[in-house]
């Protein structure tokens, strides 16, 4: 216990210090910080879940990730900029993105098909396929959440994220160990209870509210209720899906990369199923 309330004191010193500077002086700071992330995600996936045969095709993977992620990252923004600023869209510095990030996806599964191709291990088909989704799925992922962090007003956006996240699952907690009786899906993960589940939800209920007062957001306060029970849901699908994943392959973590909490994904994996979906409400209007 000293050791994981160490890390998490840790972690939240450094990403407040990485979000001040991004804020204050440099966006590109937490583009680069983000980067490092969705690399360190498409690693632990192919070196923990999928047992990657060799350390190129995993280097390769994550370089990809990276380029995904910037390409990504450049789409979105222009994306947002457009719809919701209305914006003029630079048109070469999108075709630029576009491009890098064609190229790059031709280059890499060229390398990795002459990889596997000339491999005098046998084939893998579930290592094929990961080394095909993983990388662009959670570049993508990490590249939303760059999205939504880096907008005008991104700090509230991100707690909106944390909320449907990180506290509803502490509530969850709380609420299941004080109360729990009925599992919510015992053969995947054991502990999650219903009870904990609608604690959870009643507390991202209460955050949401304090949020939208807090920072003045001209947002219809129902509206906000009824995504963050939404989010919520979404959040624990996406949980749900990471156990599904490590039970698979007998790990309860997915990495050992933060003492006492595991890997990056054992932080992020509820995030990432979220950030899509939210700033996705975000372009259509519906989160303010």
């Amino acid at each position: 216990m000293k050791t994981r309330i160490i890390s998490a004191v840790i972690m939240i010193a450094v990403v407040i210090g990485i979000l001040f500077a991004g804020y204050k002086y440099n966006a590109n700071i937490i583009i680069y910080f983000i980067s490092l992330l969705a690399v360190a995600a498409t690693y632990e996936i192919l070196h923990t879940i999928v047992k990657s045969g060799t350390a190129f095709r995993k280097a390769v993977a994550c370089l990809y990730a990276m380029a995904a992620y910037f390409s990504a990252s450049d789409i979105l923004s222009g994306a947002y900029d457009v719809l919701i600023k209305d914006k003029a869209i630079d048109e070469k510095y999108l075709s630029l993105s576009v491009s890098v990030f064609v190229l790059s996806s031709i280059i890499y599964f060229t390398i990795i098909t002459l990889s596997l191709i000339y491999s005098k291990n046998e084939f893998d088909v579930k290592e094929i396929l990961a080394l095909i989704g993983v990388p662009f799925v959670y570049s993508a992922a990490f590249a939303t959440l760059n999205c939504i962090i880096t907008r005008p007003q991104g700090i509230y956006y991100l707690l909106l994220v944390i909320n449907f996240s990180s506290v509803s699952d502490t509530g969850a907690y709380f609420t299941g160990v004080m109360f729990g009786k009925h599992k919510l899906c015992e053969r995947v993960s054991p502990k999650k209870t219903v009870e904990g589940a609608i604690g959870g939800v009643v507390l991202s209920l209460i955050v949401t509210v304090v949020l939208v007062r807090l920072f003045k957001v001209p947002a219809n306060v129902f509206v906000m209720l009824a995504v963050t029970v939404v989010m919520c849901i979404v959040g624990m699908l996406g949980d749900l899906f990471a156990s599904v994943l490590k039970r698979s392959v007998g790990v309860k973590d997915y990495s050992n990369l933060i003492p006492g909490h595991g890997g990056i994904l054992d932080r992020f994996d509820s995030m990432l199923f979220i950030s899509p979906a939210v700033l996705s409400l975000m372009l259509l209007g519906v989160i303010k």
